[in-house]
């Protein structure tokens, strides 16, 4: 659909247009994310696509219903940081 298209749709059709665009999103999310829980397991490497862990290398420590708890393993600090982040950010190294 174009913009000129969509420009010509009413406030009421964008709206019921939205909702399903909104609905798809979030099922694709979540298919995704259950795809990453499937093969996710305590202990594995992986990385995470947002940049405040860009380049950093991190281990599973547990799996929940929606996140992951990872620990940052290559920082300079004593004693290992640990974030929770959502399935769907996570990338599993081969």
């Amino acid at each position: 659909m174009t913009y000129s298209e969509l420009s010509k749709l009413s406030i009421e059709e964008l709206q019921v247009l939205n909702k399903k665009v909104v609905e798809i999103v979030k099922m694709k999310r979540s298919e995704k994310a259950l795809d990453i829980k499937d093969e996710l397991h305590i202990g594995m490497n992986v990385s995470v696509n947002h940049p405040k862990l860009a380049g950093k290398q991190l281990r599973v420590e547990k799996v929940n219903r929606t996140k992951a708890v990872l620990s940052v393993l290559n920082t300079n600090s004593l004693r290992p940081s640990q974030v929770s982040v959502p399935l769907s950010m996570i990338q599993i190294n081969a």
